[in-house]
């Protein structure tokens, strides 16, 4: 009769161990799976993150550094000779880089816009205050130049969908004005040869 009792509280102490053996690889399975989750959300919450970076750094353009360094960034068409002047691929070539440059000039008046808006300081020392009128001062006039050229800009692009692009407007002349050219001032609205007739003339015409 002892020998059955004793066995009974083997087997219940043997199958209270198995009990919280079980229970205690449950918990672990389950704080594991919930480590788990978390490390895979903090990763797609931060990919998405990233993502969004890249997004907001690829909507705006790039910082206009001026027209010389903007046009020498830009990629040399490559002439096919036997395509024709004008044809659609040099007209997309042109599109583009009269887009790109419209939209480099627009975000630097909007942003000199703002600049000037939220940027009201008093200052205590005149000295700090004129250094300060005076950058602000240079700016503007920075973007005025930039606000002329991208009336040209819009005329050229009027052009360009019209199909006067790239020929001269002299109307003794009409002639291509040529890739190159075009390329190194895309406004170019002269061939070279009515462009320097016209600098002769303002020349002796100004002094």
């Amino acid at each position: 009769m002892k020998a059955k009792t004793i066995t009974k509280k083997k087997t219940k102490s043997s199958s209270a161990k198995k009990l919280a053996v079980k229970k205690t690889a449950t918990k672990k399975s389950a704080v594991k799976k919930l480590a788990v989750k978390k490390k895979i959300t903090k990763k797609s919450s931060s990919r998405k993150s990233q993502v969004k970076k890249v997004n907001s750094k690829a909507s705006q353009p790039r910082k206009y550094e001026g027209e010389e360094a903007f046009l020498a960034s830009l990629k040399p068409y490559k002439i096919n000779k036997k395509e024709k002047y004008m044809c659609a691929k040099q007209k997309k070539h042109f599109k583009e880089i009269l887009n790109r440059w419209q939209e480099m000039l627009q975000f630097e008046q909007e942003r000199t816009a703002d600049k000037i808006q939220n940027n009201i300081s008093h200052f205590a020392d005149e000295a700090d205050r004129a250094t300060h009128e005076e950058g602000f001062a240079l700016e503007i006039r920075t973007r005025e130049r930039e606000r002329r050229l991208l009336s040209k800009i819009f005329e050229s692009s009027e052009d360009l969908n019209n199909g006067n692009y790239g020929y001269c407007i002299n109307p003794n002349c009409g002639v291509e004005i040529g890739i190159r050219r075009l390329e190194a001032r895309p406004t170019a609205n002269l061939c070279i040869d009515c462009k320097t007739l016209e600098e002769i003339k303002e020349k002796q015409q100004y002094g």
